[in-house]
């Protein structure tokens, strides 16, 4: 074999591999470029942030067509649109023009252009609407106290004014519906009074206590907005409560149902004072709740009162404001006395509470086996509480587990939070009586939303 011709041979194959291996990193060169290009190119949400918008009182989320490539966003009454500042998430390595953050007119369709790594491009377009101002109650028939006389009977669409007597009362008959009303009432009587009522609804109904003095309690305990005995499977959705005794008490009510609850400055005197008592009750749920006291007009005395009843369960609200030297804002209280039902314990979750006095939260006097989660508390009260109420007389202690008789303990605070305190000393007493203690301090938050229902000439 010719040496030379065996070298140049080698050469050549040698060539050809090469050639190979380089067209084959090119391939593959090509191949991961084309996997990094990516076509993504879709909005992901699209979002009005309150924190951004100060027009706006909560934040507001578009509805995004994905097929018709539309964005939708309903506004609360009133709203001018023509700056506001979206907040968009869309496909990670995509651009998008107009950007997010950037202020924007939207009282007319605006484009948003989104571009994927390869180059190809999606546009979506806006529309915002404004909604209407609705209220509940139009066209209501004017009328005087109603006395119900059978039972499944419904009462709706009536604006009832009650001066000598109980707006609605019901004895005896259960099914009764309530709705779409606005009751005013005055004098030694109550707006709606039932017993032996099974399966009473009320909803969308404003209830208000006339001629109470500027300030200060009414003249006896026995002039409540909402008031029942007997009665289960009580259901009230969307009422509003103001100035009565109490805003809804219920004795010996089992299994009701509490749910948009808007009250304000709860009038007692004692021992009436609460947005909600439950009184020898077993069960029940009150969930998006408000009361708004203001401390120089309302008499309070516990915000919320679970007295000899057990395994309710209160979620999701705001209480803003107590002036009782003893009362507070959420009390279980004597669940092993001999009249008690329900048994015992409770839960309360995601209640904020502000402007407390005497204590926030409290399982006490025979109670026990509450659990407190994401209970969230802060500028309470240390000094004068109003109205020459003098000073809370718990030295504004938060969290409390005693009481005149023994309290049973297995409560728990959970995820709490406690914020801006007048005494930090005095947060839990006595820490015994508490199977888990957990919260957090001097972490500022922004308190929930009031419940708002809307009413149509209420006043």
């Amino acid at each position: 074999m010719n040496f030379k011709t065996s070298i140049l041979e080698q050469n050549i194959r040698i060539s050809i591999l090469l050639f190979l291996v380089l067209t084959s990193c090119k391939k593959e060169d090509s191949t991961q470029s084309e996997i990094k290009q990516s076509s993504e190119k879709i909005i992901l949400s699209f979002s009005f942030l309150a924190a951004d918008n100060p027009i706006l009182a909560k934040d507001i989320r578009a509805t995004i067509d994905k097929e018709r490539k539309t964005i939708n966003a309903l506004f609360e009454p009133g709203t001018p649109l023509d700056v506001l500042i979206p907040t968009i998430v869309y496909s990670n390595n995509a651009t998008i023009f107009p950007a997010s953050k950037v202020a924007k007119d939207f009282s007319d369709s605006v484009v948003y252009t989104v571009t994927a790594e390869d180059g190809t491009e999606n546009s979506y377009t806006t529309t915002s609407t404004v909604l209407e101002a609705s209220c509940i109650g139009l066209d209501l028939k004017a009328s005087g106290p109603i006395v119900v006389t059978e039972n499944n009977q419904i009462i709706k669409d009536v604006f009832i004014t009650a001066t000598s007597s109980d707006a609605i009362a019901i004895a005896g008959f259960s099914g009764v519906k309530i709705s779409n009303c606005i009751i005013t009432y005055t004098g030694a009587h109550m707006g709606i009074k039932f017993s032996e009522a099974d399966n009473l609804t009320i909803e969308n109904c404003s209830i208000k206590y006339i001629n109470a003095p500027a300030q200060g309690p009414l003249p006896d305990a026995e002039r409540n907005c909402i008031d029942g005995f007997n009665s289960k499977d009580l259901v009230i959705n969307q009422v509003k409560v103001e100035d009565g005794s109490t805003g809804v008490r219920m004795n010996q009510c089992d299994n009701s149902k509490i749910t948009f609850l808007e009250g304000h400055n709860m009038r007692g005197p004692y021992p009436r004072g609460q947005l909600v008592q439950y009184d020898k009750c077993d069960g029940g749920l009150l969930e998006h709740f408000s009361v708004i006291n203001d401390r120089e007009i309302a008499w309070t005395e516990d915000n919320i009162s679970i007295y000899k009843s057990g395994g309710q369960q209160i979620k999701k609200g705001l209480i803003i404001g107590n002036n009782s030297p003893y009362g507070v804002g959420i009390l279980f209280e004597d669940q092993n006395d001999p009249e008690a039902r329900g048994g015992l314990g409770g839960l309360v979750e995601d209640v904020d509470l502000l402007q407390m006095g005497n204590g926030a939260v409290s399982s006490v006097d025979g109670s026990g086996n509450v659990i407190f989660r994401r209970v969230r508390v802060k500028n309470n009260i240390c000094g004068d509480l109003g109205q020459n109420r003098g000073v809370p007389l718990s030295d504004a202690l938060v969290f409390s587990g005693f009481g005149t008789e023994p309290a049973l303990g297995g409560n728990q605070i959970l995820e709490g939070v406690v914020f801006n305190i007048c005494n930090p000393a005095n947060i839990v007493y006595p820490v015994d009586k508490f199977d888990i203690i957990d919260y957090t301090v001097d972490s500022d938050f922004v308190e929930r939303e009031a419940i708002m229902l809307n009413f149509c000439d209420a006043n």
